[in-house]
């Protein structure tokens, strides 16, 4: 079976049985935050870049 042929036959199947991704993803829109929370991301405190300075810098040379 041909790439084109494969890729018709995955187009077909999806068009006739929804994914249940799109269902579960409809019902828990607070699941992307708990994702990223459980990679180790804590949106409730957002850390500025502390690199930047406050006052303008005048260039050494």
């Amino acid at each position: 079976m041909g790439r084109k042929a494969k890729l018709k036959k995955i187009r077909k199947e999806t068009a006739e049985h929804p994914t249940s991704l799109d269902l579960t993803q409809a019902d828990d829109p607070t699941k992307f935050v708990q994702q990223l929370g459980k990679q180790g991301y804590n949106l409730q405190q957002i850390q500025r870049s502390p690199e930047l300075p406050h006052q303008k810098v005048d260039p050494q040379i």
